[in-house]
């Protein structure tokens, strides 16, 4: 990961409200950046607070597959790039290939301060009344 605050970027998912199934990459914040580190790269990159909707258009993020298999997620701001780089593994593969059956668009979601990444503990922190979580929503873009 390179220019973002220090997290685990971990492929995940959730129901949507509709039914829907939203695929989201979640960057589990750990306690090593500062809170003024987290919040400006929250605001240079225009996520939206959990209650709001976070649109592609809106976000100068992109994610790609590229020819040697990783998935890379790019955030692109006046001040510069910021990317995260996830290795081909199956389970990463098969993440992406939903994610693009289900139109391309997946969410980045961003969760502070936690202590684990497990997805049981991801759900908690996404339900209603579950703790503080921002969304940023990011298009494909082929490679």
């Amino acid at each position: 990961m390179n220019g973002i605050p220090a997290t685990a970027a971990v492929p995940s998912g959730a129901p949507g409200a509709d039914g829907s199934l939203e695929l989201a990459l979640a960057l589990v914040g750990t306690a090593q950046d500062s809170r003024e580190e987290i919040d400006a790269f929250l605001k240079r990159h225009h996520f939206a607070p959990r209650d709001e909707v976070a649109r592609a258009r809106d976000s100068q993020a992109r994610w790609t597959i590229e020819p040697d298999g990783r998935i890379t997620v790019t955030f692109l701001a006046d001040d510069g790039t910021a990317h995260i780089a996830l290795a081909p593994y199956e389970g990463v593969r098969r993440w992406a290939a939903l994610a693009l059956a289900h139109g391309g668009t997946l969410a980045v979601w961003f969760l502070p301060e936690m202590t684990s990444f497990l997805p049981e503990d991801i759900s908690r922190r996404i339900t209603p009344g579950g703790g503080e979580w921002w969304r940023l929503s990011v298009g494909y873009v082929p490679a």
